[in-house]
């Protein structure tokens, strides 16, 4: 990073499904120094409870550890008064109320957020926009949340800026791939459908076939047992590692996207993968020889799914292009640029 007398001040919220080498708060270990606002109880947590309680959850997940979350930051921005800073909510669906409907008596400091849910889900559970258009920035980590964000919030500085990959971590290891293997990881946005009735009929066509299954415990009833299929919950990190090296493809049906960890983990892991066009998909595959499948096209991902596990030599030849592009995905790089953006907003 260039040295700076902007202060970077990070309101962070951390999935509880993200592995430690995983998530959007990778982010902040690539900031030197960075001002995190995690939550702390600094008031009694039934009185934050109450507080959160009277929010309006049509504006966005508001929360006792949003409540925690406000009054820090707003301390924070208090004693930084005189400093040029910039606020940064990770996750912009939730957390943002008070504070930033008070930015006026912040004169030095800019706000913005990242937002990560496709528009039709940000359409339906943030109907309430009030706090998000004080927003002075937006960033999107999914090309098609930009004009969206644009419209629907009316935040006049909105910039792409891609989800991040640890390469260091996620890598490939050539001499553990395993054939006719195929890897599904994760929940959201997942078209369990089209997964369950796309495996039993690859499982026809291809040999020995195997199918680990990677997902919180809870989503285990979406799978539709076969003999195939092997199911995973609670794998530490380098379980999770091992499970991208070792696969022949990543086969991953969505039904909407913008960023996926799956995705990036997988590219970064030299993985093929499968998955559908939609959302931010097409983006983050972009020049490479991944599949994005058609919607709803079952034949197309069967029949994709089927040719690739009997050509060794495409497996590596697109894997190869997997790796090749999550370099442009490092975390040192994203940070970059999500640095200069924070200083054109001021």
């Amino acid at each position: 990073m260039k040295a700076t007398n902007l202060k970077h001040i990070f309101v962070t919220h951390r999935s509880q499904h993200h592995a430690q080498n995983s998530g959007y708060s990778r982010l902040l270990d690539y900031f030197k120094s960075p001002e995190i606002i995690s939550g702390k109880a600094e008031m009694p947590y039934k009185l934050a409870k109450t507080i959160a309680a009277l929010a309006n959850q049509n504006a966005g997940l508001y929360e006792a550890s949003s409540v925690f979350k406000e009054l820090e930051l707003f301390k924070k921005l208090k004693a930084l008064s005189e400093e040029p800073s910039v606020v940064h909510y990770l996750n912009a669906e939730r957390d943002i109320r008070r504070v930033v409907q008070s930015a006026r008596a912040f004169k030095n400091t800019a706000f913005c957020a990242t937002f990560h849910k496709p528009p039709e889900i940000l359409e339906a559970r943030i109907t309430k926009a009030t706090y998000l258009r004080k927003l002075d920035a937006a960033i999107a980590v999914g090309e098609n949340q930009v004009a969206y964000l644009k419209d629907k919030y009316r935040v006049e500085k909105v910039q792409y800026i891609p989800h991040g990959v640890d390469t260091d971590f996620f890598k490939p290891q050539l001499n553990v791939k395993q054939p006719n293997t195929l890897l599904f990881v994760g929940q959201h946005l997942r078209d369990f459908k089209a997964f369950n009735y796309c495996v039993p009929r690859i499982a026809e066509k291809v040999k020995d076939l195997k199918v680990n299954v990677v997902l919180h415990k809870a989503f285990e009833k979406k799978i539709t047992p076969h003999v195939n299929i092997q199911c995973y919950s609670g794998l530490s990190d380098m379980e999770l590692r091992n499970m991208y090296q070792k696969s022949s493809v990543l086969f991953l049906p969505m039904y909407n996207s913008t960023a996926c960890n799956s995705i990036l983990e997988s590219l970064a892991c030299g993985l093929p993968i499968i998955t559908n066009d939609v959302g931010g998909n097409s983006a983050y595959l972009a020049k490479t020889k991944n599949i994005l499948a058609p919607p709803n096209d079952y034949d197309y991902l069967i029949e994709a799914t089927v040719s690739w596990l009997k050509d060794n030599d495409k497996l590596e030849h697109v894997g190869a292009t997997s790796r090749e592009k999550a370099i442009e995905y490092e975390w040192s790089k994203i940070a970059q640029t999500v640095s200069e953006f924070h200083r054109t907003l001021l």
